[in-house]
C-alpha cells in the first residue's frame, strides 16, 4: 500500500483568506471555524512571498497562504478569534 500525502491548495482568490496591506504591515485574516483547532496547536513560518499555516496535533499543513506584497520572515505574530486566525507581517 502506498502512502499519499495530501498538500493544501495554493488559492490567490481563497474565501477563507483576507489580506489587509498597509505602509509597514501586512495583516492576514484566515477562517479556521470549520476546523476546531486551538491556538496552542498551531505552528507558522512565513517568506517573502507567503505564510504556511502547520496543526501541530494533526501533523499536517493547514493552509499556505500567497501574499500579494513582500514581508519580513520575522517577526510574525498570530492569534486565534473566534475560529479567525489573525497574523501580523512588516512589509520588506
Amino acid at each position: 500500500m502506498t502512502n499519499v500525502i495530501f498538500l493544501p491548495s495554493i488559492q490567490i482568490d481563497d474565501p477563507d483568506v483576507e489580506v489587509i496591506t498597509r505602509d509597514e504591515r501586512v495583516d492576514v485574516y484566515v477562517d479556521l471555524r470549520t476546523l476546531e483547532t486551538r491556538e496552542d496547536d498551531l505552528a507558522l513560518r512565513a517568506d517573502i512571498s507567503a505564510v504556511y499555516i502547520y496543526d501541530k496535533s494533526r501533523r499536517a499543513v493547514i493552509k499556505i497562504v500567497k501574499l500579494p506584497v513582500q514581508v519580513k520572515s520575522y517577526p510574525l505574530t498570530f492569534h486565534l478569534r473566534n475560529g479567525t486566525l489573525i497574523i501580523n507581517l512588516q512589509r520588506l
